[in-house]
């Protein structure tokens, strides 16, 4: 299936409980390797028990869930808290279909989107390929920016 085609069948869709195992197991497999390159050990940011997932949608590709999105909004900004793609569906140009439809969302508000991307995690130059800038750097992170707006400068 080619990309434009396969990019019409991904749908976003409100996580639920069910979800939770999918979520917990994606984090893992899209950052474990960066947090032990980085720390020397992985620890998940919650545990299946406390996982919030009011923030989370699923992305589905024809029926089958391949990846999450979670967005949290703030008066000034929309934060990507997670874009995450399962290994088997990467390079088929999902997480960009995604991202473009949040950048839509903000662009819609006149906000910018900030993202904060480990530094050893190569993610940073999908996301610079899509128009973030680098805002700030720390000892762990990249911190990128994408303006939507003249407004958000």
């Amino acid at each position: 299936m080619d990309r434009d085609k396969e990019s019409t069948c991904i749908l976003l869709r409100d996580a639920n409980l069910s979800d939770g195992p999918f979520v917990v197991w994606l984090e893992e497999v899209c950052m474990k390797d960066y947090a032990v390159a980085l720390w020397g050990h992985w620890r998940p940011s919650s545990e299946l028990a406390d996982l919030d997932l009011s923030n989370h949608q699923i992305i589905e590709l024809g029926g089958i869930s391949v990846g999450c999105v979670a967005l949290n909004w703030s008066d000034d900004c929309l934060f990507l808290a997670r874009l995450f793609v399962a290994p088997d569906y990467r390079n088929r140009g999902i997480g960009a279909h995604v991202l473009r439809k949040v950048v839509q969302l903000a662009t819609d508000k006149s906000i910018p989107i900030r993202l904060s991307v480990l530094k050893t995690n190569p993610g940073t130059s999908f996301y610079q390929r899509e128009g973030f800038a680098l805002e700030e750097e720390t000892t762990e992170r990249r911190k990128l920016i994408k303006r939507t707006s003249d407004k958000d400068q």
